[in-house]
């Protein structure tokens, strides 16, 4: 066999890779994506991401960082400047991601705010590690209303309202069970949210029964919304949108006088659940009802 020796090694510093994590599936997403990089100072500095097979967004090349500024210099912190990256998904799976970060960046990545939130909130965002921790280094993609359940997953769906008819844009949506938040979603523009998560544990049946079928079991399942008046005609920034969890909204059951905040919901397994506020003063909505307020 002939050797090969290598004369030369080129080396080119990609200026970003990002990871962007399905919240549903907990996995990455490789494919399907459209993903640009805009800078914020000079608009015309723009650049689209191609992804690895490790499903990492990179870019080679980004106007204002040559390979022989980013090569020679060590400090990449002085170059940086704000940029936009926007994530779109052509299918319809995901809801759109408009995220700011400092460019160039060594590595993935990693987004900073993560420290500053209600942490028991993120609890469906982290891993599986003691005590559990969520990865900077991936960003979140929320589900959009139109995308099917990963089966076998359960699945919530809802429109949210504002107590004055509009719809919550973009506002979050949690689901809890026994205390543990088990799933987080994202409302798009109309208030239209679905989350998608994996069941709670059945419990177990006792020696003296036989066991049921797993059709029916059924968990209680506490509901929480977070809003804060964000415009529908954009999508919203990702620090803007996650800053909602410190901004909670009572759900209402009722809006008919005296109001009724939502109460726990029944989860059957296999069958989606569907949110609506039952009783206002125009009859049944097919909308849950957000206290604006």
């Amino acid at each position: 066999m002939t050797a090969v020796q290598i004369l030369e090694r080129v080396v080119r510093p990609a200026p970003i890779g990002l990871r962007f994590r399905d919240v549903a599936t907990g996995a990455f997403v490789g494919e399907g994506l459209r993903v640009t990089v805009t800078s914020v100072r000079n608009p015309a500095r723009r650049a689209t991401l191609d992804v690895n097979g490790s499903g990492v967004w990179y870019a080679h090349r980004f106007p204002g960082f040559s390979d022989a500024t980013l090569a020679s210099t060590p400090d990449w912190e002085t170059l940086q400047q704000p940029c936009l990256v926007e994530v779109d998904d052509p299918s319809g799976r995901f809801l759109p991601l408009r995220v700011e970060i400092d460019l160039p960046h060594r590595g993935l990545v990693d987004w900073p705010g993560w420290s500053s939130l209600p942490q028991d909130l993120l609890a469906p965002l982290a891993n599986n590690e003691s005590p559990p921790v969520i990865s900077p280094e991936a960003l979140p993609l929320f589900s959009s209303a139109a995308r099917n359940a990963p089966a076998p997953l359960a699945e919530i769906r809802c429109q949210l309202l504002r107590d004055d008819g509009g719809p919550a844009a973009w506002a979050l949506l949690t689901a809890s069970h026994a205390g543990t938040v088990r799933a987080i979603g994202q409302a798009d523009g109309e208030g239209r949210a679905v989350l998608f998560f994996a069941y709670p544990e059945r419990p177990r049946p006792s020696l003296a029964t036989s066991p049921p079928a797993i059709t029916d079991f059924r968990w209680s399942i506490e509901l929480a919304a977070y809003w804060n008046g964000l415009d529908p005609a954009r999508p919203p920034e990702f620090a803007e949108l996650m800053a909602q969890l410190d901004h909670p909204r009572t759900l209402y059951a009722s809006t008919v006088s005296p109001p009724e905040p939502l109460p726990s919901q029944l989860l059957s397994f296999g069958r989606s659940l569907v949110l609506r506020t039952d009783s206002t003063p125009d009859g049944p909505s097919s909308c849950l009802v957000m206290a604006a307020s």
